[in-house]
């Protein structure tokens, strides 16, 4: 398995980003519910670059740009989420960057009110709480899909 570890985001993960961001089948269950188009994607990237808010993931040992991982403020709310490019699927590498970031977030934050929401259809993020041991507290729907709310347990 590949060795990762959260870093900020660099000029040279643009062009991995905005690729991510234009693929329909990693946008299914975020944002929009859609591909960004380019000029979209362009301007995602430089708010991420300019205003970060969740960690990159890379490969340990060559630097690549996996995706992110962490915490954002979603109306208010600290919303936790991760989301890779599709290379990197099916390895355990979105169960591991969630380790290191929720370890990295429970000096900063409170986790117990940090709201984590997996789409009842999002078979894969399940499989990645399960792995964690995050326990689904209720059900309930957001951006209107039905799923369930988690909490993070470390």
């Amino acid at each position: 398995m590949i060795s990762v570890k959260l870093r900020n985001l660099r000029h040279q993960d643009r062009e991995a980003v905005i690729a991510m961001l234009g693929d329909p089948e990693v946008m299914r269950f975020l944002g929009p519910r859609r591909a960004l188009a380019e000029d979209e994607a362009e301007a995602w990237f430089e708010d991420a670059f300019v205003n970060p808010t969740r960690f990159t993931i890379a490969d340990a040992d060559t630097e690549e740009f996996i995706g992110f991982c962490g915490i954002k403020q979603i109306d208010g709310i600290p919303d936790f989420g991760y989301f890779i490019r599709p290379k990197f699927w099916g390895s355990g590498i979105a169960a591991k960057a969630c380790e290191l970031a929720v370890e990295r977030l429970s000096s900063k934050i409170d986790l117990s009110t940090v709201q984590v929401f997996i789409a009842d259809d999002n078979l894969a993020s399940q499989r990645v709480a399960q792995k964690l041991g995050w326990q689904a507290t209720h059900s309930g729907t957001k951006d209107g899909e039905y799923g369930r709310y988690y909490r993070i347990t470390m």
